[in-house]
């Protein structure tokens, strides 16, 4: 009996063990406001003309997870879906297709040589250059035509392969690559360098062309948080031939539980320009209201109001 006692609780402990080395997480973003445009804006989540909707990013949520397998190697996945819409609680912009993980869906290794992921991620030039948009969005950079995180129409990429190395010296990389055979006959490579020593930050990214009509795009960019500000800005050769290089501009301040912002995008090759300000009244660290509204070149125009929950 107490052979038997002890057995069991041996097994208890080990599946207790086994259990306490996998953890799997469920987050997510809520955003609802009540937002307007003209024309048609780049980079809104809702995009109506009029309504409630997910101005500044996209509803969703997500689960990701993690297994210790030993020696510093995890195995890890993320599941995350596409946007839900804030009028019905539908999937999709129109709250009408059905549940799918449109945004993520990846598995992959980490340990001390970094890091992969295969399947459908985020690009490596959304990763190396989202972090010099102040608001997040690109909003005003995706209205001018030069957004590296909409390069080719999106800022995923199916059936991709990535690795990223760890940060050394303030430095780390990524590469990611999608087979011709899951890229309409022509394969893509993609790189990213960042650089981040205090309150300087810089990073490059580049990716070969997707399509015989493109081409490949490269950005460069840079930030410098001096306390009482922070500006950004860079260079970018976008994969459209015709119209895809410019430069962008922003600076956004801390006001107490405010941030007040401005970015500016002008793409040179076609004589377009896009302006956004924004203010968010940050509640808590996951949690703020804000008020983002873009103009560009032409007379396109759009609002958000909103508050925004990070869970």
């Amino acid at each position: 009996m107490i052979k038997k006692t002890l057995i069991g609780l041996a097994v208890l402990a080990a599946t207790g063990a086994a259990m306490a080395q996998s953890s799997v997480t469920l987050y997510g973003v809520v955003d609802v406001s009540y937002g307007k445009a003209t024309g048609t804006p780049a980079g809104i989540s809702g995009g109506k003309a009029g309504g409630f909707q997910s101005y500044h990013t996209p509803t969703r949520f997500g689960l990701r997870g993690s297994e210790d397998l030993g020696g510093g190697l995890k195995a890890n996945f993320n599941f995350e879906t596409g946007g839900i819409s804030m009028d019905n609680g539908g999937f999709g912009s129109a709250g009408t297709a059905g549940l799918d993980f449109s945004r993520e869906v990846w598995v992959g290794l980490s340990g001390d040589f970094g890091a992969t992921r295969f399947g459908r991620t985020s690009s490596v030039a959304t990763q190396g250059h989202a972090r010099y948009d102040l608001n997040g969005i690109s909003t005003a950079m995706d209205n001018a035509g030069i957004s590296p995180v909409t390069w080719y129409g999106s800022s995923r990429r199916s059936s991709q392969l990535q690795y990223a190395t760890n940060k050394f010296s303030g430095v780390d990389a990524g590469v990611g690559f999608v087979a011709s055979g899951d890229n309409a006959g022509q394969s893509s490579t993609a790189l990213r360098v960042n650089y981040d020593n205090g309150p300087l930050s810089v990073g490059f990214v580049t990716e070969s062309k997707r399509n015989a009509a493109s081409r490949t795009a490269n950005a460069l960019a840079a930030s410098y948080d001096f306390g009482a500000a922070k500006v950004s800005g860079g260079f970018v050769t976008s994969p459209t031939v015709a119209s895809g290089k410019g430069w962008h501009l922003g600076v956004v301040a801390p006001l107490g539980q405010f941030r007040l912002g401005a970015q500016y995008a002008r793409n040179t090759a076609n004589d377009t320009n896009a302006t956004e300000l924004f203010a968010n009244y940050v509640l808590s660290k996951r949690t703020f209201l804000y008020v983002d509204a873009v103009s560009k070149t032409g007379g396109t125009k759009s609002y958000g109001l909103g508050l925004l929950h990070n869970f």
